[in-house]
């Protein structure tokens, strides 16, 4: 009965769709293709990784645009990366997230824009690291592991385990978002276009994509009149994470408390332990937020490290890691994280909460065991606490006058949380319909997609930049090749859903930081995981079904 019940239902369709009913010969057959596929997926991975680029730059000029905290920051990285051979005139940008963003985002120099912008989008090509082939071959397996198990398209056999029914109602959830947010999308790059021609004297009528940052960047300084420098000042990266504590105490009454003298993989990382409201031990953090050039791969996420369980043979205490790649400390300033930064550091602790705090009676049941197209709920959620002012005051403050911002910065800020929003969705709408026009309609196909023709055509359907020939993004998308979202991209789209709707209840009381909304968020999503149906715990906490009209809302649309 129960979560019990649920577990076995679940456990039956999962040794289902492990082969568990093949004949002895094709359950073979599908051993290899797991073998193969997992091989496959390291190598992608790994081909990424060394798809390293260092732009040096020896010259002062080139530096034009770029603040003093990022040119040293440049510097530190040549004498890291011991480039600089005694040279004081060197700086080093390469393809690290916190190295590249400032410099797309501010540079002045255009032709080296586009260079880190095309060493970026050409990873992973090269002869003895291309993920061409590796796509290819991806492709074909997935397509035959999933005809083997019954199904027409690896799309298909993937969401078996998921809240979305088909890859069809995948398709039209993105296509019926994209309908609504194309023409304001359209408007918003019109913008972008028209600060450009005001700005150079040109007449143009696109934006290339290694202007996209840059122009984007200036019109927000226009619209919102603030530099993100400015901002950075106010989320040092030691007071934002107590800041981030001081909240998950007043909405879930559990404290962070730091643990030393434990072994770590590296002299950066952290150990908290979490304890709730009546002084149980409910959890290990640890915490890795730098890069770590051709050792950490890029990006940010969360694991799972020991799963949480409580059956009647006594407790597990969970163990989750959160990984970023987040802007470094230089020389004697400390690391300063970027609004975007913030979010993402907020994002990956909602993952790591839902693992953390799980009560189920049972580890395969807890945490981030639910279905993939709600793993993005918690982390969604979570984000939401850096755009609203209420939150936002109890820790903002100036890492060297310990003031708080101030009022007029923090309403700007706040405003341009909708800054580009529509453009933002059709992004992440070109990236799902990407992934499931391969794993599905292409697939549909006898013969196996170039992912590379595909995405181009995706590409001119939904984005607003022109697509540049001898460009791969598709190389370098490790999502759906190599970690674990192949078909299921769309869910972090889907899960906005959830996590806008959920957020409302917390705006429609009287304020954001409610214990009461909190707990009850704690007691039916981040501490239930998979031992119920997510459409009756959301029902639970929300009071009724799930609504898109938060996400609209909030879209603009």
């Amino acid at each position: 009965t129960g979560e019990r019940k649920k577990y076995m239902e679940d456990a039956m369709k999962g040794f289902k769709l492990s082969g568990a009913e093949l004949s002895n010969e094709d359950k073979e057959k599908l051993k290899a293709l797991n073998m193969e596929l997992s091989n496959l997926s390291i190598q992608f991975s790994n081909n990424v990784i060394k798809s390293v680029f260092n732009l040096v730059i020896t010259d002062k000029k080139d530096l034009a645009g770029l603040s003093e905290d990022i040119i040293r920051g440049a510097h530190t990285k040549a004498k890291m990366l011991k480039l600089d051979e005694g040279k004081e005139d060197i700086w080093v940008f390469n393809l690290d997230y916190p190295s590249m963003l400032p410099f797309m985002k501010y540079s002045e120099n255009d032709e080296l824009r586009k260079l880190l912008w095309t060493k970026n989008m050409t990873k992973a090509i090269d002869e003895d690291k291309d993920n061409r082939p590796v796509i290819q071959k991806i492709l074909e397996l997935k397509k035959k592991k999933a005809n083997l198990l019954g199904f027409r398209t690896y799309a298909e056999l993937s969401l078996e385990t998921k809240m979305a029914n088909s890859p069809q109602e995948v398709m039209t959830f993105l296509d019926d978002i994209a309908v609504k947010a194309t023409d304001i999308a359209k408007e918003e790059m019109q913008e972008l276009i028209d600060l450009k021609n005001s700005v150079t004297g040109e007449n143009c009528t696109t934006i290339m994509p290694w202007e996209s940052a840059y122009w984007s960047n200036k019109l927000k300084e226009k619209k919102y009149s603030y530099n993100e420098d400015e901002v950075r000042e106010y989320f040092e990266v030691d007071n934002a994470l107590k800041g981030m504590f001081n909240i998950f105490n007043k909405l879930y009454g559990i404290k962070f408390e730091k643990v030393e003298g434990v072994a770590v993989w590296h002299e950066s990382v952290s150990l908290y332990k979490i304890i709730d409201e009546s002084n149980e031990l409910r959890s290990y953090v640890f915490i890795d937020l730098h890069p770590r050039t051709g050792l950490k791969r890029p990006g940010a996420w969360m694991n799972s490290i020991v799963s949480a369980k409580n059956d009647k043979n006594g407790k597990v205490i969970a163990q989750v890691g959160v990984h970023c790649n987040f802007t470094e400390p230089v020389g004697d300033k400390p690391a300063l994280l970027t609004y975007d930064e913030l979010q993402t550091l907020y994002h990956e602790f909602g993952h790591a909460l839902h693992g953390a705090l799980s009560k189920t009676e049972l580890s395969a049941t807890g945490g981030t065991s639910v279905c993939w197209d709600v793993v993005e709920l918690p982390s969604t959620f979570h984000e939401n606490f850096v755009r609203t002012k209420e939150s936002l005051k109890t820790f903002t403050k100036h890492y060297k006058t310990g003031e708080q911002m101030p009022e007029e910065l923090m309403d700007k800020l706040l405003n341009s949380n909708d800054f580009l929003r529509a453009s933002g969705a059709m992004r992440q709408i070109t990236f799902g319909m990407f992934d499931m026009s391969l794993y599905h309609t292409e697939a549909l196909k006898d013969e196996t997609p170039d992912a590379h023709e595909v995405y181009k055509q995706i590409h001119a359907k939904y984005s607003l930049t022109p697509f540049i020939e001898g460009t791969y993004f598709e190389t370098a998308f490790s999502h759906i090749f190599a970690g674990g979202y192949s078909a299921g991209y769309y869910s972090y789209m889907w899960a906005n859903i959830l996590d806008a709707d959920a957020f409302s209840k917390l705006e429609e009381g009287e304020k954001i930081l409610d214990r009461e909304a909190g707990r009850s968020f704690m007691e039916n999503i981040l501490e239930m995981g998979n031992s119920e149906d997510m459409n009756i715990l959301f029902k639970r906490f929300r009071g009724r079904a799930v609504s898109n009209k938060p996400l609209l809302k909030r879209l603009g649309l």
